[in-house]
């Protein structure tokens, strides 16, 4: 049984992430961990727009940008709960947790624990992606040595 250890937050219920757990699921049997960083709400991705700001389209956020840390909080347990039961629908071996806002602290912990084939990085499009701008799959990939795969939302 291969084993995933995926990473995302913003981008964890994107059609992108989604096919990707697909692919991976149907080549044979898997087991998936799913981190999902806990950014604060301030690093949460919005886009301009006429008039002002306004959050990306819901098919990356679900509900805009949280006005407090514990709604990003709220928000991030709640989509980890949909992929771990959308996981478990589908009879797949799936658990996960919140993780520090830092995702290299978080990995580094969970893989403290857990060992894992491959890491699953999904992240915001590079223009708004923090996580692509520090380089966050290449230093995974150097310091845990496991590949690292990153999908990347296209809006």
């Amino acid at each position: 049984m291969r084993s995933y250890l995926v990473v995302a937050n913003q981008t964890l219920l994107g059609p992108e992430l989604q096919k990707e757990l697909r692919t991976r699921i149907e080549a044979g049997p898997s087991s998936f961990y799913v981190l999902v960083p806990n950014t604060a709400a301030a690093h949460y991705h919005t886009v301009p727009a006429a008039g002002g700001l306004m959050p990306m389209p819901s098919v990356v956020l679900d509900s805009g940008r949280p006005a407090s840390d514990e709604e990003a909080t709220a928000q991030a347990r709640q989509r980890l709960d949909q992929v771990l039961a959308d996981l478990a629908a589908q009879k797949v071996q799936a658990d996960g947790d919140l993780g520090s806002a830092h995702p290299l602290e978080a990995i580094e912990k969970v893989l403290a624990d857990r060992d894992f084939d491959e890491i699953v990085v999904a992240t915001l499009p590079r223009r708004a992606s923090r996580w692509l701008k520090a380089d966050l799959p290449h230093q995974a990939e150097r310091r845990f040595g496991l590949p690292v795969t990153t999908i990347t939302a296209k809006r």
